[in-house]
This record gives structure tokens, C-alpha cells and sequence, in this order.
């Protein structure tokens, strides 16, 4: 016959794990979501605009100038930089002065050199366009005499226009 089992001593109940806030892992801080990056204009198809423009009103193309570039691009992020929008730059020069630090020096040439300007616009049509509907911005775009170009654009969120676009132009090849 089986004999009856005696009944187990109850369990204690375990006793909780304290938890202090300084045992505890903090929870990380989620990483802060850069904002999306500006998408940088496509400077080879605004010189493909350009020249496109010029040859609708039988101009022959502009061929890309290192120095013209290399001008363009530091002011138009000079510009950005310091939220100004001027032929003359943060260093007090004016576009003959600038485009003579970089290597293409209009009066030793004894060439024609211009410069157009433009901020607030996005892209290089935006651009274009309003160059093309200002008297003296169209006069440079469609002067005969230039044969070369350099292009910058630069963008700054903080700045006062946002986007700054700089068209340097010279008589005389690279």
C-alpha cells in the first residue's frame, strides 16, 4: 500500500532584485538625424545650358577654364559663407582682381572678362533663366568676344539667399 507523502515546506518567494537607477543601464540617446545633404547642381549640364543658349542664337560654345573655375567656385562659396551677394568679394577685390589670383589675368591677356551673379535660384535652368531675362546678364552670356567660362555654385541653408551661383567669362582660351 503506498504510504501518503508528506506535504514540502512552502517556498519562500524569492525576494525582488532592486534596481537603482545607478545599477540600471540608461537608455541610449537616439542619434540625431543629420538633415538630408543639398544635392550639388550638375555644373557640367548648366555649361551645357549655356552653351545650348548660345548656339540658339548662332554664338559658337564656351570651352571650361581651370582658372575661370576655380575663380567662380571660390566666390560663389565665399559669397555663401558670408551671406553677401557682390561683384566685390569678402577680400575687397572685384572680379578682375579675384580672376587675376587665379591664374587668368584679363589686362596682361588684354582680353574681354565679365562675371554674372545670381543667388536664391536652385538650379542651373532656374539660373539661366533669370540671366536671361536681365538686359545686362544676357549681354554676357551672348557677347561674341568670350570664348571661355567657368562655373560655381555653392549652397549654405544659413546664408542669406541659400544658393549662390557665380558665371566668370574670358576672351581667351585656357
Amino acid at each position: 500500500m503506498p504510504q501518503p507523502v508528506a506535504p514540502s515546506p512552502p517556498l519562500e518567494p524569492a525576494a525582488p532584485e532592486a534596481i537603482t537607477a545607478s545599477s540600471a543601464p540608461e537608455p541610449a540617446a537616439p542619434e540625431p538625424v543629420p538633415p538630408p545633404p543639398t544635392p550639388v547642381p550638375d555644373i557640367g549640364e548648366f555649361v551645357t545650358l549655356i552653351n545650348g543658349y548660345r548656339a540658339e542664337n548662332s554664338l559658337g560654345p564656351l570651352v571650361t577654364s581651370p582658372a575661370l573655375t576655380q575663380a567662380a567656385q571660390w566666390m560663389s562659396e565665399d559669397m555663401a559663407a558670408n551671406g553677401y551677394l557682390s561683384h566685390t568679394d569678402s577680400l575687397g577685390r572685384d572680379n578682375l582682381g579675384r580672376l587675376a589670383a587665379f591664374g587668368y589675368d584679363c589686362t596682361a591677356y588684354n582680353t574681354w572678362c565679365g562675371e554674372n551673379l545670381a543667388a536664391g535660384t536652385a538650379t542651373a535652368r532656374e539660373t539661366l533663366d533669370v540671366w536671361r531675362n536681365s538686359a545686362g546678364h544676357n549681354d554676357l552670356l551672348l557677347k561674341a568676344d568670350f570664348v571661355a567660362l567657368g562655373v560655381g555654385c555653392a549652397h549654405n541653408q544659413d546664408s542669406t539667399y541659400g544658393w549662390y551661383w557665380v558665371l566668370d567669362l574670358g576672351g581667351q582660351t585656357p
